[in-house]
């Protein structure tokens, strides 16, 4: 063991920087690493390359001096980092899922379209029209009126009538 009077000066330097700015140092390495491992290794990086450039630090501000290089050494990490994640078959696959709908779920919207169309048939005439075309076809009330002729305030009356309808035909069969 040596020391501190065997110590040159730029290793008592060292040293007492290490004692005063060691947690300083590994707080920012976990803050930008996210890893505790990785800030432990990180900061003993930048220590060592603290300890490689105390000739040349003219030992203002020591703290900024570290937290600099704690940055530096965590940004090149990320970098490295990011350069060897080669993403796994599965995630590709996770990742990609959302861009095609699974199968089953067109064969329920094409049956929920098939009984939203026999439901909205099934009401009483004017509203089967008005209810077929606004939540089947997909038809605005404005271009149903131009359509049929009526007045915008009729047809948006029956679609709110043919709504309500509907919902009372569909909770019955929901019942049943």
């Amino acid at each position: 063991m040596v020391l501190k009077e065997e110590m040159s000066e730029n290793d008592k330097k060292f040293a007492e920087m290490l004692e005063k700015y060691e947690k300083l140092a590994f707080s920012v390495c976990y803050k930008m690493t996210g890893n505790y491992f990785d800030a432990e290794d990180m900061t003993q990086e930048t220590f060592l390359s603290v300890y490689k450039s105390l000739e040349s630090f003219d030992g203002n501000n020591p703290g900024g001096f570290i937290t600099r290089i704690a940055v530096n050494k965590c940004l090149d990490y990320l970098k490295r980092a990011e350069k060897r994640i080669v993403p796994v078959e599965d995630e590709v696959l996770v990742q990609n899922a959302s861009c095609v709908p699974p199968p089953e779920h067109e064969m329920i919207q094409n049956e929920t379209r098939h009984q939203l169309l026999v439901v909205c048939g099934g009401l009483k005439p004017p509203y089967n029209e008005v209810a077929t075309q606004y939540y089947c076809n997909g038809k605005t009330a404005a271009q149903i009126a131009d359509s049929s002729g009526k007045k915008l305030k009729t047809v948006q009356t029956q679609i709110r009538r043919a709504k309500e309808m509907l919902q009372k035909k569909i909770r019955k069969e929901d019942l049943v």
